[in-house]
């Protein structure tokens, strides 16, 4: 993949976390076997833009590794936790839903979260807009 992607990125991701009430919105496409975190809004530096992260067992490779939509808050009692995933400890989100960007429509390229710095619990809706901005992103990031 391209370290240059389309135009439009940065607005759907700032649009998508101001809808949502968010603290923090990325997405971060997998060059290799590494993810980085290529559109950021909401981080608290500029570190994150950095970080390069191999896909595990957290809330973002589960996404990655399920093709599904993962999410901690505080109704949701997985073994997600937010200290097993290194951008959630570098941002001090406690809550977030990870949804998979997909390429050719069939294995997941990218990851979409959507964060929060304090405990919430993500309603249908607001999980039911970022797996819209997920398929709109499909066609930005891989059209």
């Amino acid at each position: 993949m391209h370290d240059e992607l389309p135009s439009g990125i940065q607005e759907v991701i700032d649009s998508l976390r101001l809808n949502t009430s968010s603290d923090f919105c990325g997405l971060a496409c997998l060059s290799g076997t590494m993810l980085r975190w290529k559109y950021t809004s909401g981080a608290s530096n500029e570190r994150v833009k950095r970080m390069e992260m191999r896909p595990g067992q957290d809330l973002v490779g589960t996404a990655l590794r399920t093709g599904r939509t993962v999410l901690t808050d505080v109704q949701s009692t997985g073994e997600h936790t937010p200290g097993r995933c290194p951008l959630m400890l570098a941002e001090r989100l406690v809550c977030a839903v990870a949804v998979p960007v997909f390429q050719d429509g069939s294995v997941p390229g990218a990851i979409l979260l959507v964060g929060s710095r304090l405990p919430c619990t993500f309603s249908p809706e607001k999980i039911r807009q970022a797996e819209q901005v997920a398929i709109q992103l499909e066609s930005k990031v891989y059209g």
